[in-house]
């Protein structure tokens, strides 16, 4: 498999990263790589999009660009397989309440935090937002600390840059944390209306402008079939997909149009320089995809539909600051007529 990794990684034009992946852009959605963000990467062992959900191994890989291969001449072997023991725990996460309490009395974190979002002290006190050096992680500078819970228990850490001289990722993860953690899932209750977005603070966000809903995150668009069981379990009244209005979430009738001329342009010009061999078949909006899985799973699962007029790329987390702006604009039209506030 190393030749034809070999090969791949000339036809991609993938370039190593740390990881020890080769990242480059998605063969499959076309979302460009970026360095410090995880996309698309794939190994000896196979392929990834965080994007798109698009898997699978070298040969699918290889066949997809339009290389001419079968598993013939790339066997894979047989070997059986070892149960490897469990990684041992990060210092970390023995004890996580005292990193916890350094986080949440950083000098400022209701000022940084406000300065990402439009987030409530309420808000940053409720989820226990704070701010400092995130653990297990290649970076050293102070970041926007996001904890993730689940029953009660923190599971995961991410920090986000906020200085200017850091130019790492937006986002990071603390090395160690769980991955396949439904956010904020221990906020929900039995009977209650659900939000499913793709951010995580915009989920807090959401529950800060609305409390009688609970939001939860998927951190991207990608869904764990355990999910479903777990929202299924509360018997909600409601659940709205509310993925961003970009290709991969759920784009209204004239963004989708306009991405995808976009995004068959940017086909086009691959396959003029031999980047890749054809345009692949056009990404597929996962929100309408994810609201039908939960419906057949007998839940009241819709997708919402982004009003037209509003602007490619926007996320949950845009329509609660613009109706945050509508908000502050009708209280002071009342203060100026005499009203009260």
């Amino acid at each position: 498999m190393s030749q034809l990794l070999d090969q791949l990684i000339t036809r991609l034009r993938a370039t190593e990263r740390y990881d020890r992946r080769f990242h480059t852009d998605c063969p499959f959605c076309g979302k460009e790589e970026k360095r410090g963000q995880k996309h698309f990467s794939f190994c000896d062992s196979g392929y990834y999009c965080f994007v798109c959900g698009a898997h699978g191994g070298l040969v699918a890989l290889a066949k997809h660009v339009g290389q001419d291969v079968s598993r013939d001449d790339y066997p894979m072997p047989r070997m059986p397989k070892a149960s490897s023991p469990a990684p041992a725990p990060r210092a970390w996460q023995h004890d996580t309440e005292p990193l916890l309490k350094q986080y949440t009395s950083a000098a400022n974190r209701f000022l940084y935090w406000g300065m990402y979002k439009p987030l409530s002290r309420n808000s940053v006190m409720r989820y226990r937002l704070g701010v400092g050096v995130l653990p297990s992680s290649r970076c050293q500078y102070p970041r926007l600390i996001l904890p993730v819970f689940e029953n009660g228990v923190c599971v995961a850490l991410h920090g986000r840059a906020f200085l200017p001289r850091d130019t790492e990722a937006k986002w990071l993860t603390a090395g160690g944390s769980r991955k396949n953690v439904l956010f904020n899932a221990d906020s929900l209750t039995p009977g209650c209306n659900i939000i499913i977005c793709e951010n995580m603070v915009d989920a807090l966000l959401a529950q800060q402008i609305e409390p009688s809903i609970v939001a939860v995150a998927v951190g991207g668009v990608s869904w764990n079939e355990a999910w479903t069981e777990q929202i299924a379990s509360f018997n909600p009244n409601k659940v709205i997909v509310w993925f961003d209005n970009d290709l991969v979430g759920c784009p209204n009738a004239e963004t989708g149009r306009k991405l995808l001329d976009i995004w068959r342009t940017e086909m086009q010009q691959r396959v003029d320089t031999g980047a890749i061999p054809s345009i692949p078949a056009a990404p597929k909006p996962r929100g309408p995809q994810l609201a039908q899985t939960l419906a057949d799973a007998g839940l009241p699962a819709v997708s919402y539909v982004w009003p037209s007029g509003t602007p490619p790329k926007a996320d949950l987390g845009w329509a609660v600051e613009e109706q945050l702006i509508k908000d502050d604009v009708a209280r002071i039209r009342r203060y100026r007529a005499g009203r009260p506030a």
